[in-house]
């Protein structure tokens, strides 16, 4: 039969590419040595200079700024609070970030050598004795209102340079530097539909919900962005993904959602959600080449002669260069010499 992930996962990931735009990822280099080791931390801020990273620092409640670091990342310095291995821990130190207040926080991944390389020390604590609170509070009248509001205005070659930088860094594999260009971008007001796809699903990969649901809600709604998010988050592996999609999965009437859902539950090994959510995709959208596919392995798993007619309704639209030929075709084969 069929491997049920490693096809699946590949062949998803191809159709799911053409409709978000967001780029082809180089392959992420092995781990080499023990100072690469993934790690954890949950971002607070980005802020254009150490300046106003002092300032937003000096707003933040003492139960967790003593444990918040600044790093720069491009040309932003950005606060992030807490460092650990454990994505368990991490989550509870979100949660922290939460309950102060911050809830636009996200966990980011990183590396013990990308955060002492990128760290800003040493001038943390003798700037926060040289602001005196009357120089911060003018700094903040001095910062214009558009800027606050997202509506900053740049020039048409800021911007280019902006989203080439984006592009350069999600190919390099640094999704957190793309992430942060991104968020540069909409912050001056850009409405540009790519761009809040290529956020939104990176917002995903983080299971930062909330940022992406700002988005989400200001276009009234974009299905779009809603399935960029949902595609995402399920790469991400995040466990809050059904729990923070179901409303929307529920009335998704494409059937795009309800074919992710199966696929986050199949990834889980629970077949038997996964199986429910596959038919729910194929009834919505009966035309679509994935649902069906995804509906006659479900039939095939279940030994059903009905998959072998299935499979050949996929074969009998696509030609050699699909990427569902190769495993569509030698299925079809299997099954036949089964039968006959």
């Amino acid at each position: 039969m069929i491997k049920l992930l490693t096809i699946f996962c590949f062949t998803f990931a191809l159709f799911a590419s053409d409709a978000l735009s967001v780029g082809v990822q180089k392959k992420s280099e092995e781990k080499k040595e023990e100072e690469k080791k993934v790690v954890y931390a949950v971002q607070l801020f980005a802020e254009q200079n150490i300046d106003l990273a002092q300032i937003t620092l000096g707003k933040i409640s003492k139960n967790i700024k003593d444990n918040i670091t600044l790093h720069k990342i491009g040309n932003y310095i950005v606060g992030r609070y807490g460092q650990s291995e454990s994505y368990t821990q991490t989550k509870a130190d979100l949660q922290k970030a939460y309950e102060a207040g911050y809830k636009n926080s996200y966990i980011i991944t990183s590396t013990n050598l990308d955060m002492k390389n990128n760290l800003v020390s040493g001038e943390i604590k003798e700037q926060e004795k040289q602001i005196p609170k009357v120089e911060i509070k003018e700094q903040e009248k001095k910062t214009p209102k558009a800027e606050k509001n997202g509506n900053s205005k740049i020039s048409k070659s800021e911007k280019s340079n902006i989203l080439l930088k984006a592009q350069n860094a999600y190919e390099k594999g640094d999704e957190n530097e793309a992430m942060i260009y991104y968020e540069m971008l909409l912050a001056t007001g850009e409405k540009s539909q790519k761009i809040k796809n290529n956020l939104c699903y990176l917002y995903g990969k983080r299971g930062a919900w909330l940022q992406a649901k700002e988005i989400i809600d200001a276009e009234q709604f974009n299905g779009k962005l809603v399935y960029a998010y949902a595609y995402g988050a399920v790469l991400g592996n995040q466990e809050n993904y059904y729990g923070d999609l179901s409303e929307y999965i529920m009335v998704d009437k494409s059937g795009r959602l309800m074919l992710l859902s199966g696929y986050y539950f199949e990834k889980r090994e629970d077949m038997q959600r996964a199986a429910s959510f596959y038919k729910i995709a194929y009834e919505k959208n009966p035309s679509d080449l994935y649902n069906i596919f995804a509906y006659a392995r479900i039939l095939d798993m279940q030994q059903n002669r009905e998959a072998l007619t299935f499979y050949k309704k996929i074969l009998s639209k696509i030609d050699a260069s699909h990427p569902l030929h190769i495993a569509v075709n030698e299925r079809i084969k299997e099954l036949e010499g089964i039968n006959g």
